[in-house]
């Protein structure tokens, strides 16, 4: 509550000031004292943020290329040893024995790196921090000062302006001793804070200049020692696997770019990324006998065929498979026989119960098996098969 009464009191000066109606007194010594302060600060925080922005940099890279092998490994290696990757692709076997290699680097590197970082996060982050919190103090000791100016200005001002007043009563006479008074006590508050950091603030720009030159020294060669570090073990890790006599990584970055975009291009060609094509046209492309790998893939555009498009024919309602037996049953006359009966009764029933539209979709009935419907012709290979032509229902036990 002190506070804020103390900056209600101060708006109105602060404000006239602005507009050129109050005086406003100056320190032109102080001032540039205060600029120089500022622009010390600002450095001391970019130091602060860039170094921890390289060191966060530094763990991501590392983090980022062990992930990169743990997952390449997983590519590679889908299933183990069952899968024999190198049998089936020969021209993969040179990146299987370069993966092993590539994951002991990233380890070896981490542990390498690891001395440096920590000398970044002891030696340069951390006494910057440390010298953050002292700015803060000698911030708040220069804000307090300018309180003080505000303050003399404030009650210097009210007292000149009620000295130049002619007549003035007996009650304007004592508001204007005790505008004096305070007037006094604001400028003896004043000097007091403003002498203080024009001596102290001269030598405080010295020792955090000592302080900040060997930091910013330290840092550059952290870096540089990071840098060397981990072009010498690439070097080491690509001898007799990649070409890096060229030591600027901007033409490596060029010519793995227009590596990667090769790769990107044959992984868009893959069948697999496309849509399929409907199932009726792949059912008559293999009764007429053409090669199912002449067939284009249909555009993403055009979307997942559905319903009879695909090649689905939708269940048989419960009379109708009642109605017309299934032609695997057919074979056997006494199954006949009693896929007639069942027909006469589903007649019947269907005459006694009233003609109403049958609702879209039906819970399956509870029935002993269910039918599916052939989608192309199959001959039986081995004993106990069954054979069976396109359109064909057949009865699935449960």
């Amino acid at each position: 509550m002190k506070g804020l009464a103390k900056v209600m009191k101060r708006t109105p000066h602060i404000v006239t000031s602005k507009v050129g109606l109050a005086a406003k007194s100056t320190d032109v010594e102080f001032d540039h004292m205060k600029r120089k302060f500022e622009a010390m600060e600002r450095l001391v925080h970019q130091l602060t943020r860039e170094s921890k922005t390289y060191l966060d940099a530094a763990k991501k890279m590392l983090s980022s290329s062990q992930l990169y092998a743990q997952e390449f490994s997983a590519l590679f290696h889908p299933f183990g040893t069952e899968y024999d990757l190198e049998r089936r692709h020969p021209e993969a076997v040179p990146t299987l024995m370069n993966l092993t290699g590539y994951v002991a680097h990233v380890d070896e590197l981490r542990e390498a790196l690891r001395p440096e970082m920590e000398l970044i996060a002891s030696r340069v982050i951390a006494p910057v921090q440390e010298l953050e919190v002292m700015l803060k103090s000698v911030s708040k000791a220069i804000t307090k000062r300018d309180h003080k100016l505000i303050d003399f200005d404030r009650h210097n001002n009210s007292y000149t302006k009620l000295k130049e007043k002619q007549n003035r009563s007996a009650k304007e006479d004592q508001a204007m001793f005790k505008l004096e008074h305070d007037c006094e006590a604001a400028a003896s508050d004043y000097e007091h804070h403003n002498n203080l950091l024009k001596a102290e603030l001269p030598r405080f720009f010295d020792m955090v200049t000592r302080m900040i030159t060997p930091l910013y020294y330290s840092f550059y060669y952290m870096q540089l020692n990071i840098f060397y570090a981990t072009m010498e073990r690439l070097q080491t890790y690509a001898q007799g696997k990649f070409d890096m006599s060229e030591n600027n990584l901007i033409a490596h970055e060029h010519k793995y770019s227009l590596a990667l975009q090769n790769v990107i291009t044959r992984l868009e060609n893959f069948s697999i990324q496309k849509p399929p094509p409907p199932s009726a046209r792949i059912l008559q492309m293999a009764k007429s006998g053409q090669k199912l790998s002449t067939l284009p893939p249909m555009p993403a555009s055009q979307g997942y065929p559905t319903g009879a498009a695909a090649g689905f024919t939708a269940p048989p309602s419960k009379a109708a498979m009642a109605a017309e037996p299934p032609k695997a049953a057919m074979a056997d006359p006494s199954a006949a026989a009693a896929a007639g009966a069942a027909a006469g009764a589903a007649a019947g029933a269907a005459t006694a119960m009233p003609t109403t539209a049958p609702p879209a979709y039906t819970a399956a009935p509870q029935e002993k098996g269910r039918y599916v419907v052939a989608l192309y012709d199959y001959t039986a290979t081995a004993a106990g098969d069954l054979s069976f032509k396109a359109g064909d229902q057949i009865e699935v036990g449960t």
